[in-house]
């Protein structure tokens, strides 16, 4: 019998021998390592992290998985390294053990230099088996962790993690826009991982990502989908047209134009045109397209609800109602009899012409014919009704020297010059428009012009009858 026998571990166990149980890590029985890294595993004891991490090289499967039982139970960053490298381990025991130690005890530990360190490892090693922790710690509070989270699932290249990529961009950028603060590193990560996985082999993925409930989520894909230029993606982005919310639209018909995509002339057409606010060209697409105008009328400015209502002409739309909507319709073809006949709901319309049509002789017609509904304006014209006189001598019968005549005996009439001391300077239309005094000195014929107020307290003055600008006078 020999005179020492095999450690006692049960012993060294009760009496918390802690230098006792490390040594007996190195005893030749592999029985005898076994029991003293399980004695040791509820002890937590700093001091055997390091040899036991060193068992993690020992010849016995069984050593190994006690080794990696004892460093899950210390946890913290200085066992990442040892237990993430036994996910590589020859024994499939000793993965497992391994892989339960890693995924729900390291990725979920109290410290977050632990967890972030384990993502990275993990990163490091490509393990295809970590998606689905990591895909978890892109959401972990602390934004190391996130970040280290974020490059591991890029360098691990699986499409898997498009889509919680894609959810968490649209957080940051949501907590952007509603609090003005964001991770910005966080959203820089999201982004740089996304470009590295979103090639070809990305449209399935992103498409799952489209039907998400989100609409920032939805947008983000969108342009992600835009950004591959795939054919594949051709299909995805015409459906996305038909998306309820607006920006995903205009997303989807951006990418499908810089593809030199067609539209078909059906509704697809009109959502593709509608999107990009092209809308003339939603009349290429028939009678599908006059919802989507009618609907889009009180949400454009000014310059796209002259083109919806030049579009609806094309379409020989005709108004059902005697509405606002058909008199901004009718005042475009200069239907100012049916502007009269619809009444009050046209006065916005005529005011506009008054105040922003290009062509003078329109503002004059929308002048009268507010002023024949009872709702005279002041402006721009100071005297419309001798404007009024004036075209007609214009526009009327007789020779450019009888037309001449008549217009200088209005304005006489009208006290605007004195036949005897004034001339009268004439618009290259024969329009009359300045008053030249004994002295040369020329002054607007002002109640024969339009005008248009400045905030220098200054009025510009235009040629009714031509719109050639005529002077300038103070106000």
């Amino acid at each position: 019998m020999p005179l020492f026998g095999p450690p006692d571990i049960p012993q060294m166990e009760a009496k918390r021998d802690i230098q006792g149980l490390i040594k007996a890590l190195g005893y030749k029985d592999a029985a005898i390592r076994r029991a003293a890294a399980e004695a040791l595993t509820p002890m937590k004891d700093p001091a055997a992290a390091e040899v036991m991490a060193a068992l993690l090289l020992d010849e016995n499967a069984g050593v190994r998985r006690a080794a990696v039982a004892g460093l899950s139970a210390r946890g913290g960053a200085r066992v990442v390294d040892p237990l993430v490298g036994a996910l590589q381990d020859p024994d499939a025991d000793v993965r497992g053990a391994a892989a339960a130690a890693v995924y729900r005890r390291l990725m979920t530990d109290a410290d977050a230099d632990a967890r972030g360190a384990t993502a990275t490892a993990l990163g490091r090693i490509r393990d295809p088996n970590a998606i689905e922790p990591l895909i978890k710690a892109i959401m972990d509070p602390d934004e190391t962790v996130r970040i280290a989270a974020i490059k591991a699932l890029q360098a691990i290249g699986d499409r898997t993690a498009i889509t919680p990529l894609v959810i968490v961009l649209a957080h940051e950028q949501v907590r952007q826009k509603s609090s003005g603060r964001s991770s910005l590193v966080v959203e820089r990560a999201a982004s740089a991982a996304l470009d590295a996985l979103c090639d070809e082999t990305a449209v399935e993925p992103l498409l799952k990502t489209l039907r998400h409930d989100d609409a920032d989520v939805r947008e983000i894909a969108v342009k992600r989908l835009a950004r591959i230029a795939s054919p594949a993606a051709i299909e995805p982005l015409a459906a996305s047209l038909l998306d309820d919310d607006p920006i995903i639209r205009r997303a989807a018909a951006r990418g499908l134009a810089e593809m030199q995509w067609q539209p078909p002339a059906d509704e697809v057409g009109v959502r593709y045109f509608a999107a990009l606010r092209q809308w003339r060209r939603c009349a290429e697409c028939g009678q599908a397209a006059v919802p989507t105008l009618l609907a889009a009328f009180e949400h454009v400015d000014v310059v796209e609800q002259s083109d919806i209502i030049a579009a609806l002409i094309e379409l020989e739309w005709q108004p059902p109602e005697p509405d606002s909507m058909a008199a901004h319709f009718w005042a475009a073809q200069r239907r100012w009899d049916k502007c009269t006949e619809i009444g009050e709901p046209a006065v916005e319309a005529l005011d506009r012409v008054l105040t922003a049509s290009p062509s003078w002789r329109d503002r004059v017609a929308a002048a009268a014919t507010l002023a024949a509904m009872d709702k005279p304006r002041s402006a721009p014209f100071a005297n419309l009704g001798l404007v009024q006189s004036s075209l007609a001598i214009l526009d009327g019968d007789g020779s450019d020297d009888d037309k001449r005549t008549a217009l200088e005996k209005l304005l006489a009439d009208e006290h605007q010059v004195e036949p005897d001391t004034t001339a009268v300077e004439w618009c290259k239309c024969g329009y009359p428009a300045y008053r030249v005094r004994p002295d040369a000195l020329r002054e607007p014929l002002t109640d024969l012009l339009g005008f248009e107020r400045t905030a220098a307290g200054t009025a510009t003055y235009y040629c009714p009858s031509c719109d050639t600008r005529r002077g300038i006078a103070a106000t």
